[in-house]
């Protein structure tokens, strides 16, 4: 009897980590204090333009709204330039869902606000469906196979604009994808891990997109035995991270100064389902459900312990809420960026959730509005990025 007391007590006290913002609503991000027009039509415009560019990008929007000077103001280089050095633009992730037979519905998730918003995704050519593989620096790059040949453009979500890259150098199916964004110049490269054939013989090969020289080299080679069970990586201090084989057995690392490739022998020894890896301060962290005959019992927090070259559990989700979330052995999915990882249920009754690296907290998020009746088999994608007005395609 002490036994079960004890184990309903321990339950009780872990789910004293879970904020429950469901029902909540929108956080409001306004003032009520009143602001005297005769000061505030005497501001010198130089002044009040960079007090507008310490605005997150929701505001900057309704600010377009305002007057013809405004809506103009928000998108000319002199205002991106003040916001781009202002505190507005270090608002943390957003994530991007979509439904996945055509990725051209989406709904996006702003924690700042705990708000869904719809959204109409960048107007990406119609007859090609473009799924989302990387993001950095507020810029996504899409993937689209079409007659054997990939094609990739970058996309900005925020502003919709995009590009095609040019095709690249033999690539044909790709395996892997990461990219990084330099803050000051603004110029992005892309990584790109695939394969290309001659004469039914596949080699796999490393390819890298430059925009300043809007141009792909091949780079350094792929360990060999090499496999990518994930075809989304994580970017580290420079270094671009993946699970190099399923289950996994470590990792492979990609310096994108240096253009090698390097393999880290730091196996996880537990059977993981939906497992993503995610940076949070610097460290190595991954996310996933811990499976116990062939069913995900517990989802986890594991570090990568960089000394030992081993995977140490530091955190997993509160039973009781992971009895509700993972109910009935529903599958899962996790995105994440900058220690902030949501997890949505696949299925129609759709539980979502986040866990807060900083402060070990896991939240109870609104669902994910996208409408039901048009996903067809319950199924949902996403990812996420980094809002941002001031990048460049």
């Amino acid at each position: 009897m002490a036994r079960v007391v004890t184990r309903a007590m321990t339950r009780a006290r872990e789910m004293q980590r879970v904020e429950n913002l469901e029902d909540a609503g929108p956080l409001s991000m306004t003032s009520s204090a009143t602001m005297d027009p005769a000061v505030w039509s005497n501001v010198p415009e130089h002044l009040m333009d960079g007090i507008l560019a310490n605005l997150a990008i929701p505001a900057l929007f309704r600010l377009r709204s305002v007057c013809k000077s405004w809506y103009s103001l928000v998108f000319s280089p002199t205002f991106l330039d003040l916001y781009a050095r202002g505190p507005g633009q270090g608002q943390g992730p957003w994530f991007l869902m979509f439904r996945n037979q055509d990725y051209r519905e989406a709904s996006t998730y702003n924690p700042s606000v705990n708000r869904w918003i719809s959204v109409t995704p960048p107007p990406l050519p119609v007859n090609q469906m473009f799924l989302p593989i990387a993001s950095a620096g507020g810029l996504l790059c899409f993937s689209s196979c079409t007659n054997g040949r990939t094609t990739l453009v970058v996309a900005n979500p925020v502003t919709r604009r995009w590009r095609e890259l040019p095709p690249m150098l033999r690539i044909q199916t790709y395996h892997m994808a990461g990219m990084v964004v330099d803050r000051r110049t603004k110029a992005y490269k892309i990584v790109v891990v695939g394969i290309y054939g001659i004469y039914d013989v596949y080699y796999p090969t490393t390819e890298v997109f430059n925009s300043e020289t809007n141009a792909w080299n091949s780079t350094g080679d792929i360990p060999r035995g090499t496999m990518f069970p994930s075809r989304r990586t994580l970017l580290c201090d420079g270094i671009l991270y993946s699970w190099c084989c399923d289950p996994p057995d470590g990792l492979v690392a990609y310096d994108m100064t240096e253009g090698t490739w390097s393999q880290i022998y730091a196996p996880m020894q537990h059977s993981l389902d939906s497992h993503m890896l995610i940076e949070s301060q610097g460290r190595i962290y991954t996310v996933g459900g811990l499976r116990e005959h062939n069913v995900t019992k517990s989802i986890c927090i594991w570090e990568l312990q960089r000394a030992e070259l081993e995977w140490k559990e530091v955190d997993r989700m509160p039973e009781m809420l992971c009895d509700e979330f993972l109910c009935g052995g529903k599958r899962f999915i996790c995105i994440g960026m900058d220690g902030l990882v949501l997890l949505i249920v696949r299925g129609r009754d759709r539980l979502v959730l986040s866990y807060d690296f900083c402060n070990r907290v896991w939240r109870r998020l609104p669902s994910c509005p996208l409408a039901d009746h048009r996903l067809r088999y319950g199924l949902i994608d996403g990812i996420a990025f980094e809002p941002r007005l001031d990048a460049t395609v």
